[in-house]
């Protein structure tokens, strides 16, 4: 998918999703929290660590928390919020929903795991 091609998809995230504001500094959730949610940051920006090292600032647009929806296994990383945020928080059903139903949804996503993937392969 081209850059032409990328759709912003916060706007169907807040319709969709459950709207929730974080201040700076709290824990939207820890390693071996059980998965609830995939998050999509509408505003501020979101820091991803694992193991005390952080892997990634996650941005206004960007997702994460997407595997543990998908495999249902404890988080392996802890996010937190780096300033005031708001995030679209979708569930399993929603996530799936989206996945089926929103045209360029599954390739966000896919570009979102090969982005925190990269980013991990840096730490090693």
């Amino acid at each position: 998918m081209s850059s032409e091609e990328k759709t912003d998809f916060r706007p169907i995230a807040r319709a969709l999703g459950t709207v929730m504001e974080y201040a700076a500094n709290d824990f939207i959730y820890r390693e071996g929290d059980p998965p609830r949610y995939m998050y999509i940051v509408l505003k501020g920006s979101v820091e991803v660590s694992t193991k005390s090292k952080v892997i990634e600032t996650v941005r206004e647009g960007k997702a994460f928390g997407m595997l543990s929806v998908l495999d249902d296994m404890p988080r392996t990383n802890t996010a937190r919020a780096l300033e005031p945020c708001e995030l679209a928080l979708l569930d399993k059903k929603k996530f799936r929903f989206m996945i089926e139903e929103a045209p360029n949804f599954v390739w966000f996503v896919l570009g979102e795991f090969g982005s925190r993937l990269r980013a991990t392969n840096a730490l090693l």
